[in-house]
C-alpha cells in the first residue's frame, strides 16, 4: 500500500512541474517559460508587450546582465551555472527584468542495495537537488519522486530476477527538468549468496586486514568476537569493497573473529560467511630452542603453517598450538609467523615476531689432531665435531708441555708450523670458542714423531718418540723407505714398537731416506708422519795386498771393488812412480804385467779414483805386493 500512495504521490507532483505556468517579469512587460534548470539551460521569452519587439519597433535584450544587447532574440542557451539577470528593453517604454538560476548538471551518485525475492533499495547520495527522480526500469516513466537528504531511499519490487537498470536525475522546485540522469546496472537476486573473508592479515599490533569474496550492490555487515568471549558484535557496515583494516586493536594480549553478513536491507536478516580467527603469537628465544606458542579458536582450521625468515618452514596438520625449532644457527636472527589454514585456500596470519638464537652448553674438544713434517714446516690437521662450526681455533704451543701460549690462529681445521724443527720439544694444542660464544675445554696434547738415527757399518738403527694427539691412540708405526729420488721401496710395519733396525743387504740403493707414519686406532684419521732421516752407505772398498801371477788360476789378478759403485779408475805405480798400468773400466783387473811382460816381484802402488751411486766421487790408494810362485 505505502508503495502505491508513493508511485501516486509523485505522479501528481510530476503532472504538476509539467504543468508550470509561465513566469512573469518584475513590471509584467514579459514572461519566460523557466527561471531555473541545470547547465545548459534554454530559456524562451513570451507575451511580450504589445505593438513593440517586432521588425518595426525592435526590442534589446541583455540576457546574461553584462551590457551586451541583441535586438529582438527571444530564445537563449546559459551554458555556465549562475544567477543571471535577463533585462528586456523597450523603446520608449524602459526595461524589464527577471533573474534566472542556472545549477550545476549533476549525475546524483547513488548505492543500490540487492534484496532477496528480487526486491531493491537505493540509497542517493547527492544533496544539492530539492528533489529526486526515480526510475527503477529505466524506461523514461519515474516510478517516484523523493526529497532529497540524509534519508534519501527508495524500494523497488521486481517481478523477477536478472539485470535492471535504474535512473535517477535531480529535480529542483519552480524549476525545469532538464537534468541528466545516472544509470546504474545490477543484478536483482532470489536470495543473497554468503560472502567469504578469504584471508586475514595481522598488519602490527593495532591493526588487522581482512580481504573478502563479495559481490555488488550488497550490504554488507562486518562482525567482531574477542578470545571467543561472548556473541559477535557488529564492527563496520561496507559496501562495494573487497577489504576492511580494522584499527584500536591489541593482537599482543588477544586473538580476533570474524565473520561477514550479506545483509538483506529490506527484511533486516543476514547471510553469513565463514569465520576466520587471528592467532595470538608469541615466540621465546631459548639455549638451543626457538619456542613458537600460540592461542586461537581452532574451528575449521586445516592445519597451520610456520613461516620463517618468509617462507614456509613447516606445515603442522590440525591444529597445535606450538612448535620447537631446533633446526637453528647460533647468534642468528629468526623472523617468524604462523598461519591458519583453513578449507578452500582460506589463510590467517599472525603478526610477525624476530629474535637471535643462542646456546648454552660446552662444545666438544678437540680429541684427535695429526701432524706431518712436510719440508715447509709442521702441518697440523684436526677433526672438528660437525655440530659445531666455529669461526676461528686458536692453536697454542708448549716447550715444556704444561705451559701452553697462544701461538696462532686458523679458520679451518689446519694449520703450518713454518719454524719447526724436529730437534724442539714443542708440543701443542688447539682450542676454540664456538659460534655461540662458548667455549671448548682443552684440547688434546699433540706431540709429534720425532725420528733419530744412526748407521755403523751400513746397519741403520732408527727410534722415535711415540705420537700423541688422538684420543685412542696409535694403531701402528710403519717405517717408510725412500730412495734418493724420494721413491718409496720398501714399507715394513712395526706394531707400536717405536724402534727399527735395518740391516737388510741392498746392492741397489745407497741412499736411503726414512720416514715413520703412525695409524690411528679410531677409523677416518689421518695418519702422523715424523720428520725424514737420510743415510748414505759406504762402498766398502776392498782389494788384494797381494797377488801370484804365475797363471795357475789362484790369485792371478790384482783388482779393486766395493758397493755401490758406479765408475773406478785404476791406475798401479812401481817404486819409481812409473805408471805401469791404468784403466777406467769398472770391472777391470790388472795380471801383473807391463808392456806384455810379467813385472818383478816387488810392491806396487796403487790408486782408485772411485764414483759411487750417491754421486760422490773420492779417491782410494794402498800398496799389493806381486809374488813370482812357481806352479
Amino acid at each position: 500500500m505505502k508503495i502505491r500512495v508513493a508511485l501516486i504521490a509523485g505522479a501528481l507532483l510530476w503532472v504538476s512541474v509539467a504543468m508550470a505556468q509561465p513566469y512573469t517579469s518584475t513590471l509584467g512587460r514579459f514572461q519566460v517559460d523557466q527561471i531555473k534548470g541545470c547547465a545548459p539551460f534554454t530559456v524562451t521569452l513570451t507575451n511580450l508587450l504589445a505593438g513593440n519587439c517586432n521588425g518595426a519597433n525592435p526590442c534589446s535584450m541583455d540576457f546574461e546582465g553584462k551590457g551586451q544587447q541583441t535586438l529582438n532574440l527571444f530564445t537563449f542557451q546559459y551554458t555556465a551555472p549562475g544567477i543571471y539577470n535577463l533585462q528586456v528593453l523597450y523603446q520608449g517604454q524602459g526595461a524589464d527584468n527577471i533573474t534566472i538560476t542556472v545549477v550545476k548538471n549533476t549525475e546524483p551518485d547513488f548505492e543500490i542495495y540487492s534484496c532477496a525475492n528480487s526486491d531493491v533499495t537505493i540509497k542517493v547520495l547527492e544533496k544539492s537537488y530539492q528533489q529526486l527522480v526515480i526510475d527503477f526500469d529505466n524506461d523514461g516513466i519515474p516510478e517516484t519522486i523523493i526529497p532529497s537528504g540524509n534519508n534519501a531511499t527508495a524500494f523497488h519490487d521486481y517481478a523477477t530476477p536478472g539485470n535492471k537498470s535504474i535512473s535517477v536525475r535531480g529535480l529542483n522546485l519552480n524549476s525545469a527538468d532538464n537534468c541528466d540522469s545516472k544509470v546504474q546496472t545490477f543484478n536483482a537476486l532470489a536470495s543473497l549468496p554468503a560472502p567469504t573473508i578469504n584471508k586475514l592479515t595481522t598488519l602490527d599490533k593495532s591493526q588487522i586486514k581482512l580481504d573478502f569474496i563479495t559481490q555488488p550492490h550488497i550490504q554488507y555487515r562486518l562482525e567482531i568476537a574477542v578470545n571467543s568471549a561472548g556473541p559477535f558484535q557488529q564492527l563496520a557496515t561496507l559496501y562495494d569493497t573487497a577489504t576492511f583494516t580494522v584499527s584500536n586493536l591489541n593482537a599482543e594480549a588477544n586473538y580476533y573473529c570474524f565473520r561477514l553478513g550479506a545483509y538483506d536491507i529490506c527484511n533486516g536478516l543476514n547471510n553469513y560467511s565463514n569465520v576466520i580467527c587471528s592467532p595470538k603469537f608469541d615466540l621465546n628465544i631459548q639455549s638451543g630452542v626457538n619456542k613458537l606458542s600460540w592461542t586461537t579458536a581452532n574451528v575449521g582450521i586445516q592445519n597451520i603453517e610456520v613461516e620463517r625468515d618468509g617462507a614456509t618452514h613447516t606445515v603442522i596438520p590440525g591444529a597445535p598450538t606450538g612448535f620447537d625449532d631446533i633446526d637453528i644457527e647460533c647468534k642468528t636472527n629468526y623472523c617468524y609467523r604462523v598461519i591458519n589454514r583453513y578449507a578452500g585456500g582460506v589463510t590467517s596470519e599472525s603478526l610477525q615476531f624476530c629474535g637471535e638464537s643462542f646456546k648454552v652448553a660446552t662444545p666438544p674438544a678437540i680429541n684427535n689432531a695429526s701432524s706431518v713434517v712436510t719440508p715447509q714446516g709442521l702441518d697440523i690437521e684436526w677433526i672438528q665435531d660437525p655440530a659445531s662450526a666455529p669461526a676461528k681455533y686458536n692453536i697454542l704451543i708448549a716447550n715444556d708441555g704444561q705451559t701452553f701460549g697462544n701461538f696462532g690462529t686458523s679458520t679451518t681445521t689446519k694449520f703450518l708450523h713454518k719454524a719447526y724443527l724436529s730437534e724442539s720439544s714443542f708440543t701443542y694444542r688447539i682450542d676454540y670458542t664456538d659460534e655461540c660464544g662458548n667455549k671448548s675445554p682443552e684440547g688434546i696434547i699433540i706431540n709429534p714423531i720425532r725420528m733419530t738415527g744412526t748407521m755403523d757399518d751400513n746397519i741403520i738403527s732408527l727410534k722415535w718418540t711415540d705420537y700423541e694427539g688422538w684420543n685412542n691412540g696409535v694403531l701402528e708405526y710403519i717405517v717408510d723407505k725412500f730412495d734418493i729420488q724420494d721413491k718409496l721401496i720398501k714399507s715394513v710395519n712395526v706394531g707400536v714398537s717405536n724402534t727399527f733396525i735395518d740391516d737388510e743387504a741392498d746392492p741397489n740403493h745407497q741412499y736411503l731416506n726414512y720416514r715413520i707414519r703412525a695409524n690411528a686406532i679410531e677409523g677416518g684419521i689421518k695418519a702422523s708422519v715424523s720428520n725424514s732421516i737420510g743415510f748414505t752407505k759406504d762402498s766398502k772398498i776392498f782389494y788384494p795386498t797381494a797377488f801370484s801371477p804365475n797363471g795357475d788360476k789362484l790369485n792371478d789378478l790384482f783388482f779393486v771393488k766395493g758397493q755401490f759403485i758406479v765408475k773406478i779408475e785404476l791406475s798401479i805405480f812401481n817404486r819409481w812412480g812409473e805408471l805401469i798400468f791404468n784403466s777406467n773400466k769398472k770391472d777391470d783387473t790388472w795380471d801383473g804385467t807391463f808392456n806384455g811382460k810379467p813385472v818383478a816381484e816387488d810392491a806396487y802402488v796403487w790408486s782408485a779414483q772411485v764414483t759411487d751411486l750417491a754421486g760422490r766421487t773420492y779417491k782410494e790408494t794402498g800398496t799389493v805386493a806381486v809374488l813370482r810362485r812357481n806352479r
